[in-house]
């Protein structure tokens, strides 16, 4: 295989650029190549995230999406450590009418959701001594928790041995065009590893480090597929379209807790937008999460530490539990990830308009690893054959917007 001449060309190897890789291979689509600047993932939404797995989501095809994909997990449970201990929603009285109105399409896709009262969540989140605000509850059993790391990890050693080449600490600078098609793709290669600040720095001004020893390196495939999440805004530019995702901050906390004990619950999510589930077996930590609906889109990876944790997370538990619970809970660390997040915050899919050889996959706001398994297998299909086999993913295009075709997720969290 020459390199600089694969048959499909993936930038970026997160993720949903993996499962891609690994589901083209499988399909015979010819020899395959991923670029990314940094395999390690250091700053890459699919290390930087809670790790739920969740099917319950509002719009269908998100939640078909996801439960499907939960399928695929669950057969490869032990090497992912996927455990389905469920989700609990808490839902504040207007959301709860809606997700009472949502039973009839989770039973038509087979997804098993309990509807519980005020009562009924006290026996199961004891916790939580104050439903203040909180009008009922669904708890889907199937869902769970998945280490993203090794879902990513399994996607890469299978597309491997078919064949796949993941070429590490390529940073794509620019293509170029003619008419409808990509000719060429160039990319820096920096000859040895960047430190931390560097990549960070690279990450968030879009910019190869000056000193660093690059070498410029130029691809030409015979298709391209955009894996490069949140920073498709950057790298649409270089291929000649706008993409309407824009980068936002989430911030995730770990905290000691050894009065009170999660680790044989699943995923908690509060109606105020808190939520946690225990971060390994009995370890006393507790991962928690909240997500800023005030913040501003744009590229940091900055934690804002004990302020964070106190005003965010604490204290909306001290509201729920109380001074006997929850006060003498200790902040240990911390750090901040991106979500991707499409104008309607369902993931963007396919043909990138008016080209020939250019795809585009990304955007799943916040759902890139749960439903990776079935947004790589529908992005294989569409490449390799023309056409979407599983089910129909042509809504997901990223024409939908300028046509007004939105499909209105508002379950994130």
């Amino acid at each position: 295989m020459d390199l600089t001449r694969p048959d499909i060309l993936i930038l970026g190897a997160g993720i949903l650029g993996s499962s891609a890789a690994w589901q083209l291979a499988e399909r015979g689509a010819g020899s395959i190549a991923v670029l990314d600047l940094d395999l390690a993932g250091t700053f890459s939404s699919s290390e930087r995230n809670a790790g739920g797995c969740r099917a319950t989501w509002w719009h269908p095809l998100n939640a078909e999406l996801s439960w499907r994909s939960l399928r695929f997990y669950e057969g490869i449970a032990a090497e992912i450590q996927f455990f389905q201990r469920g989700y609990l929603f808490l839902y504040s009285p207007r959301r709860w009418a809606v997700a009472r109105g949502k039973k009839a399409q989770y039973d038509r896709l087979g997804i098993p959701v309990e509807y519980l009262a005020p009562d009924e969540i006290r026996t199961r989140l004891p916790e939580f001594e104050n439903l203040k605000g909180v009008a009922g509850a669904t708890f889907s059993p199937k869902d769970g928790l998945l280490d993203p790391h090794l879902l990513k990890e399994y996607y890469r050693a299978r597309a491997r041995a078919l064949g796949v080449r993941f070429l590490d600490r390529f940073y794509f600078t620019g293509a170029e065009l003619r008419g409808r098609r990509v000719e060429a793709v160039h990319a820096q290669r920096r000859l040895s590893p960047p430190p931390e600040e560097v990549l960070e720095e690279i990450h968030t001004r879009h910019e190869v480090d000056q000193g660093g020893p690059w070498e410029k390196e130029i691809f030409r495939p015979k298709a391209v597929l955009n894996c490069t999440g949140a920073w498709l805004p950057v790298s649409s530019g270089h291929l000649g379209y706008a993409s309407p995702v824009q980068p936002v901050r989430r911030q995730i906390s770990l905290f000691e807790s050894h009065a009170e004990d999660f680790s044989d619950r699943g995923m908690i999510v509060d109606s105020s937008g808190l939520y946690l589930h225990a971060e390994g077996e009995h370890s006393g930590l507790v991962l928690a999460g909240y997500s800023n609906r005030d913040e501003k889109p744009g590229y940091s990876f900055r934690y804002d530490g004990e302020p964070f944790f106190d005003k965010k997370i604490w204290l909306r538990l001290y509201r729920r539990g109380g001074r006997r619970r929850f006060e003498a809970i200790r902040h240990r660390r911390g750090w901040a990830g991106l979500y991707a997040v499409s104008p309607d915050k369902s993931a963007i899919l396919g043909p990138v308009a008016e080209t020939e050889n250019l795809y585009e996959l990304g955007a799943a706001t916040g759902r890139g690893v749960m439903q990776s398994y079935m947004l790589g297998k529908l992005m294989a299909e569409r490449i390799a054959t023309g056409r979407f086999e599983s089910l129909d993913a042509a809504p997901l295009s990223g024409g939908r917007f300028a046509r007004g075709e939105y499909l209105v997720e508002d379950l994130d969290i």
